[in-house]
């Protein structure tokens, strides 16, 4: 296949790492030529970081020959079988490339955003074609990790649905199809009511964010790359469920903005980029938090494989 990936940023090197490695010839088109030195070093990165961990696909003989950067988004959008866009989460960018995207494409080309929760209808309003875009949100990195979220929007045709499903199997990814658009999708949803839960713990003073945090990756975390939260209720039983809940829900937090995040935003405290958040934190400290994050999830990847005799 030939295929095409739009972005600099986080997501895009990885992804069309990811789709060379399997044997599609891909180009990564960024909007500023300043902006290709980055991304091909953030594919060289990602890339060493497979090899190390023993996990290149066996496709992935001459991948380098298959991979192309480059700001020429017409040229490189000619005979295209797939697109992904891993741009800004701006509306108003993304409509604008689809459109120009759309021009430049074959007709029967299947154009899908990486988007983490817009609507698909709102990426594809200035689209001819409605019928060809959907979005395949790979969760990040892309060169890691395997699952992909496909959603259609209210006009995506259901062949193109099948298709983009069988592409995204065929690079060893986790393909996970919604019936219908909803905003943040399945991963995003479920991410921000844990978060959104945490965010209240610590302003209400239940605990720290260390506590929390601990809670989290030594208790929580722990079961569920094998037990799903459906799972755990059928494994604990309906009615135990039932009855926790029944106390339980009334108690969550039901926040309807992020005001405890805004309130710190305009303190000053934005997060690791800014060097304070709910921890302090150095330029050592978040590439060391990222580096022990890939190398879970490198374990559990090593796991999936031997568990099926790979």
């Amino acid at each position: 296949m030939k295929t095409l990936v739009i972005g600099s940023g986080a997501m895009a090197p990885s992804l069309a790492l990811c789709l060379a490695l399997a044997g599609h010839k891909t180009a990564l088109v960024a909007r500023r030529s300043a902006a290709l030195p980055q991304a091909e070093a953030a594919v060289k990165t990602a890339y060493g970081e497979l090899a190390e961990a023993d996990l290149l696909p066996a496709t992935e003989t001459g991948w380098r020959d298959r991979l192309t950067f480059s700001t020429d988004l017409a040229n490189a959008a000619k005979y295209i079988d797939f697109a992904f866009e891993a741009i800004a989460e701006q509306a108003e960018a993304k409509q604008a490339l689809f459109a120009a995207l759309e021009e430049a494409a074959p007709p029967e080309a299947i154009l899908t955003s990486t988007t983490s929760g817009m609507a698909v209808d709102i990426i594809a309003e200035k689209c001819v074609r409605k019928g060809r875009v959907a979005v395949a949100h790979f969760a990040n990195p892309p060169h890691l990790m395997p699952a992909v979220e496909i959603v259609p929007g209210s006009a995506t045709e259901s062949a193109v649905m099948d298709r983009l499903y069988e592409f995204i199997g065929g690079l060893g990814k986790e393909p996970i199809r919604l019936q219908r658009d909803l905003p943040g999708h399945l991963f995003n949803r479920l991410q921000f009511a844990l978060m959104r839960e945490a965010f209240a713990l610590v302003r209400t003073g239940a605990a720290s964010a260390t506590e929390i945090d601990k809670v989290v990756k030594n208790g929580y975390a722990l079961r569920l790359a094998a037990e799903g939260p459906l799972e755990k209720a059928d494994l604990a039983g309906l009615p135990l469920v039932a009855n926790v809940a029944e106390y339980l829900y009334p108690d969550l937090d039901t926040s309807q903005a992020p005001d405890d995040l805004r309130a710190m935003i305009g303190d000053g405290n934005s997060g690791a980029k800014d060097g304070q958040g709910f921890f302090d934190w150095t330029p050592e400290r978040s590439a060391a938090v990222v580096a022990e994050r890939n190398q879970e999830v490198i374990r559990h990847l090593k796991r999936i494989r031997a568990k099926k005799g790979e």
